[in-house]
């Protein structure tokens, strides 16, 4: 048995976190999505097939010595059933297919009883997803993209058990409206000439697609953790919970730290910094003192010097914020915040902060509001109040008048 595992898309809904890396490697509780993936299958297949294009050296530079995975680059051709196609020639008679962008928690051994399979998982929202019709066997009759009025709570959950048939279907499907060759064609084909059946997971899923989603299964793989304290602890340090300070790391004088939470090799935290449940701090992070993290994801070599305060967001990697730097993460009306999304204004969670790019600096006294999205490279300058969205590229300061009076 083989597996394919899609990683090939751009994932232009997580942008900007997704402009100088592939969506897979977007890190949940320390490790990239796509090592969460191949870590639960592993141990159940013989090669592992990750088809790669967008920033595709990356993922091939993290995964080059696992001995079990091979790498195919996807061509011109864009969509998850021309992806499937790039591994034709290479898997086994049966094979696993597993979207490179989801977070799930179920152990697979038992789809592998069936000749084909596909995962489903019940949601609050289906229209939001391909909805799965089954039948009394939970065999699968139909699937419906994205509609209007669902007829059941079930969603196609990005995890197959398929054979070679597919390929001969995928060869013959026309390309979508939207330019691609689209798996879910071939999977409906294939569903009214053979037995298809729905295997229902019943772990946490969350398909990676929003910034928002990244922080939810970042928060609940942090809760699966055990403590793990290797780095060195400096005097009157608090560390409670399940917290993970790796070989390396250093906590200095008088810092707190409430798990759930890992601080990775290389960080410096403190002395005096706040470590808040539900934050992971990657490699080579320094947060200063009296700076306080909450529930958020800072990437490598980041620094958050000191009086400031980051909750509920995501920090690319090589940022650094002046002192005083805020995230605001709470509209005054309590109502989901808004941010925007491909072009459209969208409602995501209670509390979200700020979504930044890598390589962002700012300057004294700079506030972020809630949901607001910073590009990579950007500069912000000390006292200001970003409100809106900024490219990439872009360097935002306040120009105030100073009134100078000599005194009698």
């Amino acid at each position: 048995m083989d597996a394919i595992i899609l990683a090939a898309g751009k994932g232009e809904r997580l942008r900007p976190l997704t402009v100088n890396r592939p969506k897979p490697l977007l890190p949940i509780a320390g490790k990239p999505i796509l090592q969460h993936i191949v870590e639960k299958i592993e141990n159940y297949v013989d090669n592992i097939y990750i088809v790669v294009k967008y920033n595709k050296d990356k993922i091939i530079e993290y995964f080059r010595e696992h001995p079990k995975i091979t790498f195919l680059e996807q061509g011109e051709i864009d969509g998850t059933g021309e992806a499937v196609l790039t591994a034709k020639d290479y898997v086994d008679d049966e094979f696993l297919v597993i979207n490179g962008d989801i977070a799930f928690e179920d152990d697979l051994k038992d789809i592998f009883k069936y000749k084909y399979v596909i995962a489903l998982k019940e949601v609050n929202n289906p229209k939001d997803y391909g909805v799965v019709e089954l039948d009394n066997n939970n065999f699968i009759v139909d699937i419906e993209e994205k509609p209007e009025h669902p007829k059941s709570n079930l969603i196609n959950a990005g995890i197959y058990k398929l054979d070679k048939k597919i390929f001969e279907i995928l060869e013959k499907i026309n390309i979508s409206k939207r330019g691609e060759k689209e798996l879910t064609d071939a999977i409906k084909i294939l569903i009214k000439e053979e037995k298809v059946k729905g295997y229902i997971l019943n772990g946490y899923w969350n398909d990676i697609g929003k910034p928002w989603d990244l922080l939810d299964a970042n928060k609940y793989f942090l809760t699966k953790i055990k403590r793990e304290i290797k780095g060195e602890i400096g005097e009157n340090v608090v560390i409670k919970g399940n917290v993970i300070v790796e070989e390396g790391a250093i906590i200095r004088e008088n810092s707190v730290i409430y798990g759930p939470a890992i601080i990775k090799r290389g960080c410096v935290v403190g002395p005096l910094a706040y470590i808040r449940e539900y934050t992971v701090l990657m490699e080579n992070v320094f947060v200063g003192n009296s700076s306080e993290i909450k529930s958020s994801i800072i990437m490598k070599n980041s620094k958050i010097p000191h009086l400031s305060y980051v909750g509920d967001s995501i920090v690319g990697e090589n940022c650094n914020f002046g002192c005083n730097t805020i995230t605001a993460n709470l509209r005054f009306d309590n109502k989901p915040v808004k941010v925007n999304i491909k072009g459209k204004r969208v409602e995501s969670v209670r509390k979200l902060g700020v979504i930044m790019g890598d390589n962002v600096k700012t300057g004294i006294q700079v506030s972020f509001m809630p949901g607001v999205k910073i590009g990579n490279n950007c500069w912000i300058g000390a006292s200001c109040l970003i409100d809106r969205d900024i490219e990439d590229n872009t360097f935002v300061y306040k120009k105030d008048e100073l009134i100078f009076k000599k005194l009698l």
